[in-house]
């Protein structure tokens, strides 16, 4: 995903390069006993409701981004809990770090 991200003007100008980890946690048991998708989450659905979060909008934080995704999932689909960690690879650091990552889990 590439979201318009940054403190500054200047950072939000272009999308920044993002990529994230999201975890589940939900009750598979009719899922898994049917094998039938519409008994658990549809991850293409899943990442189209995290791209549009993530492009929906400029943010500042890569905290707010993390969170409303987490929200987001947590709004619209059948999950006890989620975790989500995004990474951010800033151009300005590449030769210093790879990514910067912030983790954010919601009841």
């Amino acid at each position: 995903m590439q979201p318009r991200l940054g403190v500054t003007p200047g950072e939000r100008r272009f999308p920044q390069v993002c990529t994230a980890d999201i975890t589940l946690w939900a009750d598979l048991e009719a899922a898994a006993s049917t094998d039938e998708l519409t008994e658990t989450s549809d991850y293409t659905r899943i990442l189209a409701r995290t791209l549009e979060i993530a492009h929906s909008r400029e943010y500042n934080l890569l905290e707010t981004l993390a969170y409303r995704i987490a929200k987001g999932i947590l709004e619209g689909f059948p999950a006890d809990r989620v975790n989500v960690k995004v990474r951010k690879h800033p151009a300005l650091l590449m030769e210093t770090v790879d990514h910067v990552e912030v983790e954010v889990e919601q009841p």
